[in-house]
C-alpha cells in the first residue's frame, strides 16, 4: 500500500512539473494599469491611519530561461498621510471658563512613486497565474494639505481653522507649518493573482525608511519640549489591474 502511495505521489509531482513547464510564462515585456485603495499610516507619530487611493502603470519583463522570474518597474500616484482627533477651546466662550469642541486634523499627502522590484510568477494552468515580488521604491511628494476641521461653525472658528491649514511639502517661514519633507524611499512587496492573462487582483505593503520630518520642524518641537521620533510611511494596498 505504501509503495502504491509513493508511486502515486511521484506521478503527481512529475505531472505537476510537466504542467508547470507547459504553462511557463513567456519571455518578454507586458504592461499593466491598475487602480486601488490604500490603508495608510505615519508610523511613530500621533497620527492614526486613514484611507486613500492609488493608481499607476507597471512594465514587467519576464527573463529568458528563468522559469517565471521577472523584473518590474513603474510610476504610481498614491495618497498617504494620517489623521488625529483634537479638542480646542471655543474662542467665543468665557476665557476663564472655556468650553471645548472636537475636531480632526488630517494630513493628505500625494506622492509619485517609482517601484523597482524582482518577482516570480507561476501559472497554475492556462487561465490562472499567481505571482509575488519585492524591492525598493523611491517617491517625491507632489502636494497635499494639512488641515483642521472643527465640529463647530462661526467666524471665530473659521479663523482657527485657517491658522491650522497649510499645503503639505511647501516650505514655510512658520516652523510648525514646515513639517513634512518631500522625498521618501523604502521597501515593499506585492502578491497577486491573474485570470485569463489580463485581470489582476493584488495586495501589497510598503515600508518607508526615511524620516518624514523636516529638521526645522523637529527643532521647533524640541524647543517646545516635545521631541519627535522618526516618522515613517506605512501603506497597505488592495488594487485591481489589467495586463495588456
Amino acid at each position: 500500500m505504501m509503495r502504491k502511495l509513493m508511486m502515486f505521489a511521484i506521478g503527481m509531482l512529475i505531472a505537476g512539473n510537466a504542467m508547470a513547464l507547459e504553462n511557463e510564462p513567456k519571455q518578454g515585456f507586458t504592461g499593466m494599469a491598475f487602480l486601488g485603495l490604500n490603508a495608510t499610516h505615519i508610523k511613530h507619530t500621533f497620527y492614526d491611519g486613514k484611507p486613500g487611493g492609488t493608481m499607476g502603470f507597471r512594465l514587467d519583463y519576464v527573463l529568458p530561461k528563468a522559469h517565471g522570474t521577472y523584473i518590474t518597474a513603474g510610476v504610481d500616484w498614491t495618497m498617504k498621510g494620517g489623521k488625529y482627533s483634537t479638542i480646542e477651546p471655543d474662542p467665543n466662550s468665557d476665557p476663564l471658563a472655556p468650553t471645548y469642541c472636537d475636531g480632526t486634523v488630517k494630513a493628505k499627502l500625494h506622492y509619485a512613486e517609482i517601484p523597482i522590484r524582482i518577482g516570480f510568477r507561476y501559472n497554475i494552468n492556462k487561465e490562472i497565474g499567481v505571482y509575488g515580488e519585492l524591492g525598493p521604491y523611491f517617491a517625491v511628494g507632489l502636494g497635499g494639505k494639512h488641515k483642521l476641521n472643527m465640529d463647530a461653525d462661526g467666524a471665530q472658528w473659521d479663523a482657527v481653522e485657517d491658522a491650522q491649514k497649510w499645503k503639505a511639502f511647501k516650505k514655510s517661514e512658520t516652523p510648525l507649518h514646515d513639517n513634512f519633507q518631500r522625498w521618501d524611499a523604502g521597501f515593499g512587496f506585492r502578491v497577486g493573482a491573474e485570470y485569463n492573462q489580463h485581470y489582476n487582483l493584488m495586495l501589497g505593503c510598503d515600508w518607508g525608511i526615511t524620516d518624514m520630518w523636516r529638521d526645522k520642524y523637529r527643532d521647533a518641537m524640541f524647543a517646545y519640549n516635545a521631541p519627535l521620533a522618526k516618522a515613517k510611511n506605512f501603506n497597505f494596498t488592495l488594487a485591481f489591474g489589467y495586463r495588456f
